[in-house]
């Protein structure tokens, strides 16, 4: 079974949002961390000019990648400059935990 990480920086205010339409579609799990930064958009407002973000991220098999990614790109959409940016990225190796079992080099 192959695997994509799904990255997404997105407004925080977008975020209830989009954890909701994840779970309606079943996505198998997120990881959320607030970050600050800048890209397109700069806020000249703030000292840095840094603005307050959320870092989404979802392991989802290959087949979902583009149901989810299309999915936050619908919910968060609005036009604006400062919606943020999605990315799939191929996973090399995908390892639950409690099924881990230590690999050599000689498997």
């Amino acid at each position: 079974m192959f695997y994509r990480k799904v990255t997404a920086i997105i407004p925080t205010i977008s975020l209830e949002d989009v954890e909701k339409e994840l779970e309606d579609i079943g996505a198998p799990g997120i990881t959320i961390t607030k970050v600050h930064g800048s890209g397109n958009y700069r806020n000249y407002y703030a000292k840095d000019t840094l603005s307050n973000y959320s870092h989404v991220e979802i392991f989802t098999e290959e087949t979902e990648a583009r149901n989810v990614s299309n999915t936050i790109a619908k919910t968060v959409s609005r036009g604006m400059s400062t919606e943020g940016v999605i990315a799939i990225v191929p996973v090399e190796e995908f390892i639950h935990i409690k099924d881990f079992k230590e690999v050599t080099n000689d498997e």
